[in-house]
């Protein structure tokens, strides 16, 4: 071969791997730096990682009276009655509070009408977002498709960015889509004033969601403080056998022990 020819065929080789490096970096380590710029400042060092409610096992107290309310069960204080009376339908069909007189309130619960979520599972499939690649980052990553809503949800709760080798582009890929997954699901919760203006957190708490399953619902768990200052927490509520429809109940108190006890007592009925 000549010196021009084979200089020629060097540079050639030299680029195809060149361009394959190039290919590789941009789905590992740069892919991983946008995705630090653009996405990850949302969430802080694996703090957003749900975790399993910590007060599932605190104790109802026995003069709490049974209370059902749009297929919703629970235990509550005696003398709670309905916010809006005259409402039969809607979000204010299922409000309930301790005392007419706002300036007096001290405790809300609210159950909402079951829904379906904004966006299924069915809807990524049939997008292909989980196509074989991102199949196999994900199982690499130690997680599998979600099948119905819940599981979408759950997915985007538990998911451990830190798991992630950078040099795996199957992994950075799985990473970069269920990080912006999470970033658009994620919900946001409406909240009710107790009654009031609005003031600083009367109570020293985190805002946290927490998973809880008790056989027969699963449910995330939002804690943090109400608009008032008070305690609320609001269980988003799936049926073990119905996991693409949720419902949410709001409860919202002074206590944190009476709202924790309400909570822990939140079921689905079994008519």
């Amino acid at each position: 071969m000549k010196k021009g020819k084979k200089i020629a065929a060097i540079a050639a080789a030299a680029a195809v791997v060149l361009g394959g490096a190039g290919f590789y970096l941009s789905q590992t380590l740069v892919k991983w730096k946008m995705m630090e710029y653009y996405i990850m400042p949302s969430f802080a060092d694996g703090a957003d990682v749900i975790e399993e409610y910590p007060y599932a096992d605190i104790e109802v107290p026995d003069e709490f009276r049974a209370c059902s309310i749009k297929g919703i069960d629970f235990e509550a204080p005696d003398g709670l009655d309905w916010m809006y009376p005259d409402a039969t339908e809607g979000v204010k069909s299922g409000i309930i509070v301790d005392n007419a007189d706002v300036s007096k309130r001290t405790l809300l619960v609210c159950v909402m009408d079951k829904e379906e979520p904004a966006v299924s599972a069915e809807h990524f499939e049939e997008i292909g977002y989980f196509d074989k690649r991102m199949l196999r980052g994900m199982k690499k990553l130690g997680y599998e498709k979600p099948e119905n809503a819940y599981e979408l949800l759950r997915l985007c709760y538990t998911f451990d960015y830190r798991k992630c080798n950078k040099l795996s582009p199957s992994e950075v890929n799985a990473t970069y889509n269920i990080m912006e997954l999470k970033a658009i699901l994620e919900p946001a919760y409406l909240s009710y004033k107790l009654g009031g203006e609005e003031v600083e957190p009367a109570v020293d708490v985190e805002s946290e969601t927490y998973r809880y399953d008790n056989g027969n619902m699963k449910s995330f768990i939002q804690q943090g403080p109400a608009q008032n200052g008070a305690y609320e927490l609001i269980l988003d509520v799936y049926a073990a056998d119905d996991l693409n429809m949720h419902q949410s109940v709001m409860i919202i108190g002074n206590d944190i022990d009476t709202v924790r006890q309400i909570a822990k007592s939140v079921d689905i009925s079994e008519d």
